[in-house]
């Protein structure tokens, strides 16, 4: 899977200078026409879709933008995509898990067969819906005291 993934991220070049390489594998590529799902401070771009048929695996390149100021976290391994009402999820990922506060990040990752284990025959064509598990940001660090006089103390009399 993980050759799979490196074919994808080089299909153009190895298209036009090896096209054995890829032999078998179609792409889509979305351009001016993007599937986007929008979660109000983040969105999932679908820039490409390749399918290499022999493996029955989809490899989606995909951009997630955070439109908010803070960082974003998500759990790396959770990407799925929807076509229809089925849910299909994924064999593997190249994501960092975590988006900076205004920012874009390419990923990478591919969904093999189906849950139960069948082939997925999923076309190219199909309209897809990218998810991923959000996790919760990570708390504020409440600033440290930097105060430096002595504790006050009382005067016990005897």
């Amino acid at each position: 899977l993980l050759a799979l993934l490196d074919k994808a991220k080089a299909f153009p070049l190895l298209k036009q200078q090896q096209p054995e390489a890829v032999a078998g594998a179609e792409a889509r590529t979305f351009g001016d026409q993007p599937q986007i799902s929008d979660f109000n401070d983040y969105e999932i771009r679908i820039e490409e879709v390749f399918r290499f048929n022999p493996e029955d695996t989809l490899v989606f390149h995909v951009t997630l933008r955070n439109k908010s100021e803070h960082p974003i976290r998500y759990l790396p391994e959770s990407f799925c995509v929807r076509v229809g009402n089925r849910l299909y999820y994924q064999s593997i990922s190249d994501a960092p898990g975590v988006l900076p506060a205004q920012s874009a990040c390419s990923i990478y990752f591919a969904i093999t067969g189906t849950p139960d284990g069948g082939r997925n025959e999923l076309s190219l064509t199909n309209e897809f819906t990218v998810l991923v598990t959000r996790l919760a940001p990570l708390p504020i660090a409440s600033p440290v005291s930097t105060n430096t006089q002595p504790a006050s103390t009382s005067e016990v009399k005897p």
